[in-house]
């Protein structure tokens, strides 16, 4: 019994107590060399190192560097500690600058008393290069006409061994804000050295330069391209542009028409500063009074006329764009606006919103004037009512224009209405079978050709009468009724 008590002792004198036994970290030592292998010239590689930590205490990793000139080799992440049984990495880049062989040693330390400094040689290899052809070597937009834009295509092709790598694309800084790119720009984008259809591959840039109103000229700027290219790492790619300013149109002033007047219209004033002449001109009818049979002759000239309609009142807006012999297009067009003062003092217009519907105008000769009764019912089967001195005609009104289809307008006018009270009606006269037959009307007064009355309404079905307004005369004052 003692002596196994005492071979117990002595056991436990040599081994020690397991509860005080101390735990230490160990390296498995990595392997001596890492190798890159073939990598394309000034594309990048990455490869690690592995920290194996296979002791039960964690391990300390320190001074991660190399050893000499690291030359085209990096550190990218380097661990600063490994827990008991885990792995982390020494992770190194590697970017041949030329075609060749290149070589470092890293070096790091570690708490693992067996394995303080640990040496691993690097080795990789420039095997191939990207080769980088821009076409064309310069971008001339030429005259680009004022408030316009002109669009291009700068080209990038891949012509090496290895794939072209671009890795930034901007305008340098000196550059016009007039021009801008088309699409994206994002990079790094990547041009094959060979692509599926068996040629190099190639990326494209639409560029456009965009000449604002007032921008003078000339422009110019450049594309900044860089890429991998071993021998043009950036290539910066001309940009120019010669402005074509806009020629102006000018109108001159058309005076004031009349009903059934000529009118000239001048557009010989307009320039162009860069003279680049002769000038094309084009004329366009803008507006109109509503029913106006008007329209202008010479559209393509410097002088134009215009009739304007011999019953209807109103404004008339003209436009003339002109074009210089380069191309350039007004800015802006010119605009100019005629107004036809009817030669009646006294007129009335009406006109409506349904193509189908006959609406008639009655301008009674007293407000108690019964509606289609002659002589004191001014319509279209009463037109020229001899409401003046008896047998002259020079002082009766007149219904200028009937409309039986259509829009209107119906006019009635009064070159010198005698002093009294008139009172303006209108009648719904027939809805021609229309399924929906409601009918907006408006009714506009004329006192010396400018309006003094407007006045609107909805009417829904036949037989209808709507009395609008009345009008006294010397004073002019126009009275609406009650709807």
């Amino acid at each position: 019994m003692r002596g196994a008590w005492a071979a117990a002792l002595l056991f436990t004198l040599a081994c020690g107590d397991p509860r005080t036994r101390t735990v230490h970290p160990q390296l498995m030592p990595p392997e001596n060399t890492l190798d890159f292998g073939l990598v394309p010239v000034l594309n990048e590689k990455l490869a690690q190192v592995q920290v194996l930590n296979v002791g039960r205490a964690v391990l300390n990793v320190s001074a991660v560097r190399f050893k000499a000139d690291p030359g085209p080799f990096t550190l990218k992440a380097v661990p600063d500690a490994v827990e008991s049984g885990g792995t982390k990495t020494i992770d190194i880049g590697f970017v041949p600058p030329l075609e060749g062989t290149y070589g470092a040693t890293v070096v790091f330390e570690t708490d693992d008393t067996d394995n303080p400094l640990i040496e691993v040689a690097l080795t990789g290899q420039g095997s191939t290069r990207a080769v980088m052809q821009l076409e064309p070597t310069a971008l001339d937009f030429g005259r680009v006409a004022e408030c316009t834009s002109a669009v291009k295509t700068l080209t990038i092709r891949s012509a090496g061994t290895a794939d072209l790598i671009v890795e930034e694309i901007a305008f340098t800084d000196d550059t016009s804000p007039a021009f801008g790119f088309v699409g994206s720009t994002r990079t790094p984008a990547v041009a094959a050295a060979m692509s599926e259809n068996g040629l190099p591959g190639q990326l494209q840039l639409t560029l456009k330069v965009t000449v604002a109103a007032g921008t003078e000229g000339p422009l110019a700027g450049g594309i900044r391209v860089r890429g991998t290219d071993p021998d043009q790492r950036e290539v910066v790619v001309p940009l120019s542009a010669a402005v074509n300013r806009a020629p102006v149109p000018v109108i001159k002033p058309p005076g004031v028409g009349a009903p059934g007047m000529s009118v000239t219209l001048d557009g010989s004033d307009s320039s162009d500063s860069d003279a680049d002449l002769p000038l094309a001109y084009k004329w366009t009818l803008r507006q109109k009074p509503l029913g106006a049979a008007t329209s202008l002759s010479a559209l393509d000239q410097a002088l134009t006329s215009m009739t304007l309609d011999p019953a209807l009142p109103g404004a008339y807006e003209v436009e003339l764009s002109v074009t210089d012999a380069a191309g350039a297009k007004a800015c802006t067009p010119a605009r100019a606006t005629v107004v036809a003062s009817p030669a009646q003092k006294l007129l009335v217009e009406m006109f409506w919103d349904n193509a189908k519907t006959d609406i008639d105008l009655h301008v009674l000769r007293t407000p108690t004037s019964p509606v289609g009764t002659a002589p004191d019912d001014c319509y279209y089967a009463n037109p020229t009512p001899d409401w003046g001195l008896a047998g002259d005609a020079t002082d009766d009104p007149q219904f200028l224009r009937d409309a039986l289809t259509g829009y209107g307008p119906e006019v009635f006018g009064y070159v010198s209405p005698a002093e009294g009270t008139y009172r303006i009606a209108v009648e719904f006269a027939n809805d021609h079978l229309d399924t929906h037959p409601a009918t907006g009307v408006t009714v506009r007064v004329y006192e010396f050709g400018v309006v003094q009355g407007e006045f609107r309404k909805t009417m829904q079905s036949t037989g209808e009468f709507w009395s609008v307004a009345d009008v006294a005369w010397p004073s002019g004052d126009v009275t609406a009724l009650q709807q």
